[in-house]
């Protein structure tokens, strides 16, 4: 039975499946595991311009984890963050907005290695939880 909900950052995706992390992906697999469409996006370009067979590795990540798609109260939540952010002067890559806002509208932890950005939204109630090392 899979544990609390969670939402994934690109680079735990990396790390697991580019990477070959077992552990990394037994614990995504151990979880109730959702990633943001813009991850799947980010994870798929990569692999593409490797010359990987995206069709198969797309198919192979859906095993794992569920993608999340946009939705009205997600982007409407994605664009006051950014709006917000932008005139406290603190802006930030809408793709990491988009993710983070995946994890708020499921209320879910996000796991990532790279909290820089993610950090400026706790504010707005995110959580940020560090991937084990595995």
């Amino acid at each position: 039975m899979a544990e609390e909900r969670i939402v994934v950052d690109t680079d735990v995706l990396i790390e697991a499946f580019e990477r070959g992390k077992k552990g990394l992906i037994f614990w995504l697999a151990s979880r109730d595991t959702y990633i943001s469409y813009v991850s799947l996006y980010e994870y798929l370009w990569g692999f593409a311009r490797i010359g990987g067979d995206v069709d198969a590795e797309k198919e192979a990540l859906e095993k794992v984890v569920k993608v999340v798609y946009p939705t009205q109260e997600l982007l409407l939540k994605a664009m006051r963050i950014d709006v917000d952010l932008a005139a406290r002067g603190e802006k930030v890559p809408q793709a990491d907005i988009l993710v983070a806002a995946t994890a708020l509208t499921l209320r879910a932890p996000l796991a990532t290695r790279n909290r820089r950005h993610f950090e400026r939204m706790t504010r707005y109630g995110l959580r940020l939880e560090e991937p084990p090392h595995v």
